[in-house]
């Protein structure tokens, strides 16, 4: 019998998911899916969603048969960064798996949107190279104007991928307190290990299992070639990839032929991200501000002292 996932990492992106993700994998009673973010319970974030080749409810046969060689798995579970920000992911994933057990991963939303832009260039959706100007369009785009090739809908606005404190007191709303394990990005760089246990004790597996090293995953690159971008993003090679792969392959084998081929391994190469201007980061941390506040007072924690090192409503008064 096809196992259902139970775990369920819902974002928010650039928070470490993929790191966490790879490590609950290692585990020997936990099995994470292969690819990390199918992106099925997320219908009404469209962003890059012809990247992923799960649409709800129709696949979900396709969906489930990820999760083929959980076996005796504890925990069987799955990733997908824009759950978080999708007002309609935590009402499908209740109904689908009533006993979902949720981590959410957040950061600071000034630079969870400065590391968004760099990893939108990395993967060609961003033809905007300045962050700052990048930024600035949020509104057209959300109007439907001036966007980049292969990114539309809702989720394009890098604003709307980081108001935290709305996103997660929806999944508290559907989940409550006790089905929901946060995970502050600080804390699991500061002390990888120790973050790992905690969310190893929440999801009742054994947290004395530990990794040799705790590598990081879903480092910032530069694109390459647009030429090869194209090629990797056409309609052909996207149907080849979704569909007739997983049919000849099945969906883990298909999985894993995106990896070797993807465009991670023809178009990207490692490289620092841009800083962002003092002035800049201080309007967005006026901007983020009360969301902020919500965050803290959710999580029981001065996020906006952590994060900004200040009061920004009285420093900017």
């Amino acid at each position: 019998m096809t196992r259902r996932p139970d775990t369920f990492i819902v974002g928010a992106p650039k928070s470490g998911t993929s790191s966490l993700h790879r490590y609950l994998d290692r585990h020997p009673q936990v099995v994470m899916s292969r690819p990390k973010e199918p992106m099925y319970f997320s219908p009404d974030v469209q962003g890059t969603r012809h990247e992923h080749p799960f649409v709800h409810p129709a696949d979900e046969r396709r969906y489930l048969e990820i999760f083929s060689t959980a076996g005796a798995a504890t925990r069987v579970g799955e990733s997908s960064t824009n759950y978080l920000m999708s007002p309609l992911a935590p009402g499908l994933i209740r109904d689908f798996q009533p006993e979902a057990r949720i981590i959410a991963m957040v950061r600071n939303p000034v630079d969870l949107v400065h590391s968004l832009h760099a990893q939108r260039i990395t993967s060609g959706y961003e033809d905007v190279l300045d962050f700052g100007k990048a930024i600035s369009l949020d509104d057209a785009r959300r109007a439907g104007r001036q966007l980049p090739l292969g990114l539309s809908g809702f989720g394009v606005a890098y604003r709307d991928n980081a108001l935290l404190g709305e996103q997660l007191e929806r999944w508290l709303d559907v989940f409550g307190r006790g089905r929901i394990h946060v995970i502050v990005y600080d804390d699991f760089a500061r002390d990888t290990a120790a973050a790992y246990s905690a969310a190893l004790s929440f999801l009742d597996v054994d947290n004395g299992f530990t990794l040799d090293a705790f590598e990081a995953y879903n480092q910032g690159h530069v694109r390459r070639g647009r030429l090869l971008r194209g090629l990797y993003r056409n309609k052909a090679t996207r149907w080849l990839s979704d569909r007739a792969l997983p049919t000849l392959t099945g969906e883990r084998g298909a999985s894993a032929a995106r990896r070797v081929v993807g465009a991670r391994r023809v178009a990207q190469q490692n490289v620092a991200r841009q800083p962002m201007s003092p002035d800049l980061r201080r309007a967005l941390e006026e901007e983020f501000s009360d969301d902020v506040d919500r965050l803290a007072r959710l999580t029981g924690r001065d996020l906006k002292l952590e994060w900004f090192g200040r009061d920004v409503a009285t420093a900017t008064a």
